[in-house]
């Protein structure tokens, strides 16, 4: 599963959630639409694990973030998903005709019946808002922040594509400094200065050369904030409280 910020705050959430990781981690297009990755988690197939992880993730985000649960909505025994968000959203099962009639036309087009096993995917929890993404008969159920799709990489990237400006949230802004000192010689006022500007995401990235000292720099200082004043504020404090240190981004 992912859970993800909501757009009114600093840093939002946009969250998922896998009942069943898919081989392929399919990363929603977050920071780059406002909204910002802060958990994923691996969960087992059992209703009751995935049911405290989604109540788990919802706290966490809040009511306009989102969790994304990823797998566990196929015919088997083993695909529990829609229970357990049903369960953890105090909802029931209910066999969906939209998404029967959609199954019907692209089984029929294979040759295939609808047998109980595929009805049991059309069976979701309801009320809940189901959404459709063209050339796919696979439903996208969004149970009050909480979108259940598939564990297979292209179709759940093929589904939050379609549905991408659902997940969107105040751009974050970005800068960078570069310094040949060390990240020791960096903590102190850099946690001084971090403490003062809570609304800027402050990072220390060491550079991962062998030899550090033939490295364009040693330290690189990362910006990230929605607030623009915000985060200017914060890389002005950093400079004046370091002084000259810093040096031209690399090339």
């Amino acid at each position: 599963m992912y859970s993800l910020l909501p757009p009114s705050c600093p840093f939002p959430p946009l969250g998922p959630l896998f009942s069943r990781p898919p081989s392929v981690f399919p990363h929603p297009r977050n920071r780059s639409r406002g909204v910002d990755l802060i958990r994923v988690s691996y969960i087992p197939d059992s209703r009751s694990d995935i049911r405290e992880a989604v109540l788990d993730l919802r706290g966490r985000v809040g009511p306009s973030g989102f969790v994304f649960t990823s797998g566990g909505i196929g015919p088997t025994h083993d695909d529990v998903t829609y229970e357990a968000v049903a369960e953890a959203m105090g909802v029931s099962l209910q066999l969906h005709e939209p998404t029967v009639e959609r199954m019907r036309v692209s089984y029929s087009a294979r040759g295939l019946e609808l047998n109980d096993a595929r009805l049991r995917m059309a069976t979701l929890p309801t009320p809940s808002e189901v959404l459709f993404t063209q050339g796919l008969w696979v439903p996208l159920v969004n149970l009050r922040g909480v979108y259940v799709l598939p564990g297979i990489p292209r179709l759940f990237q093929a589904m939050i594509a379609a549905h991408q400006e659902r997940f969107t949230g105040v751009a974050f802004q970005s800068a960078a400094l570069y310094t040949r000192l060390g990240e020791s010689d960096l903590a102190q006022a850099l946690t001084a200065v971090a403490a003062k500007h809570p609304h800027v995401a402050i990072g220390s990235y060491p550079h991962t050369a062998a030899d550090t000292d033939a490295a364009p720099y040693k330290v690189k200082l990362a910006f990230t904030s929605r607030d623009g004043e915000a985060l200017a504020a914060a890389v002005a404090d950093v400079r004046s409280s370091m002084g000259d240190i810093f040096i031209a981004p690399p090339p």
